[in-house]
């Protein structure tokens, strides 16, 4: 993103969002390889349409050592996805769910994203 100091990659199952400028196509698989091979500067954001591939992308972001790892999803999904990552062997103790910087409030996507990229910011200031 220019004027901003992280590079944005954006992974989609979905043929129709290959048209957004720099959309990269992968099959869940694909996607899934993408988020374990997360690096530990990285920063991973879930905002599937997709209960099941976010679990699948969670999963597989916390087993990496990426910096951060991001999920949209309520108070129920996160406690939800606590128990089954504790049942398959992953800690999830670097999940943030709900994303967002904490007192940021409003459920729609513009706000939803400007709030997990002020949360993704803070981390430059955190690794100061």
């Amino acid at each position: 993103m220019p004027g901003l100091p992280l590079t944005l990659a954006w992974f989609d199952s979905r043929a129709a969002e290959a048209s957004h400028p720099g959309v990269m196509l992968a099959d869940e698989a694909g996607l899934v390889a993408c988020a374990a091979s997360a690096g530990p500067d990285d920063a991973v954001v879930i905002v599937t349409h997709d209960h099941a591939l976010d679990y699948h992308l969670t999963a597989a972001a916390l087993r990496s050592p990426a910096r951060f790892v991001g999920l949209i999803g309520s108070a129920t999904k996160r406690a939800r996805f606590l128990t089954r990552l504790a049942a398959d062997g992953v800690d999830a103790s670097r999940l943030a769910c709900p994303i967002g910087l904490p007192g940021v409030v409003g459920k729609e996507p513009g706000v939803i994203a400007v709030a997990a990229l002020a949360q993704i910011l803070s981390l430059r200031r955190a690794a100061a």
